[in-house]
């Protein structure tokens, strides 16, 4: 068994395992708060953090079931999309994030997997797949997944008032400063699977040379 299939069997277990338990801790809470069950459902999918979880996570199911799959969800450059994107969430919730709460018990243990975790055991399944396909402007073909993300952020936040996030939330930030923000945003998204691509093309060469 390959070494990208058995880290992608702990992955996807690890990874619905920090779904589901966030999902039953929002739930509760928000539910004890006399919020509805599909309220309570419909906040836990405003989170960035959340579906990308659920993007990497799927990836690695696919992938645990169906190890030789380069297409579709393990597609290259699909795969390229979703390590940028749960490596941003990682570094972006520990830059600007993690030290406006303080998490405890079952919450820290749901925070930690979803924001550390599953970053780690998904870079790690990403360095152990082929490599040597990708082309300089699928780091451009990345940010498509971030910029749907504030086009369904923004537009569900218009009915139901809930932002997430601060730096992207309308009501804190003109329109000037909220454009910057989601500029430098995607200019460091597409840097970083940049990098990431350019990486991808070194293991490619690696494995190419004969030994």
């Amino acid at each position: 068994m390959s070494a990208a299939r058995i880290i992608a069997i702990i992955g996807a277990l690890v990874g619905v395992f920090g779904l589901v338990l966030q999902y039953v801790l929002l739930y509760g809470d928000m539910t004890g708060d006399g919020v509805s069950p599909l309220m309570a459902t419909w906040r836990y999918f405003a989170y960035f953090t959340i579906i990308t979880n659920c993007f990497v996570t799927a990836v690695m199911i696919r992938a645990a079931l169906n190890p030789n799959a380069q297409c579709g969800l393990n597609a290259p450059r699909i795969e390229l999309m979703a390590v940028t994107a749960i490596l941003f969430v990682c570094i972006i919730y520990n830059l600007l994030l993690a030290s406006r709460w303080d998490p405890q018990g079952w919450q820290k243990v749901a925070d930690v997997t979803v924001h550390q975790v599953v970053p780690v055991i998904f870079a790690l399944y990403w360095f152990y797949r082929p490599h040597g396909s990708l082309k300089w402007g699928h780091a451009v073909f990345a940010a498509i997944y971030p910029t749907l993300y504030t086009v369904y952020g923004l537009t569900r936040g218009a009915f139901d008032g809930f932002y997430p996030y601060y730096f992207t939330d309308p009501t804190q930030n003109s329109i000037p400063q909220l454009a910057i923000t989601l500029l430098v945003l995607m200019i460091a998204f597409i840097v970083g699977a940049g990098v990431l691509l350019g990486l991808s093309k070194l293991l490619g060469k690696r494995a190419a040379k004969p030994t």
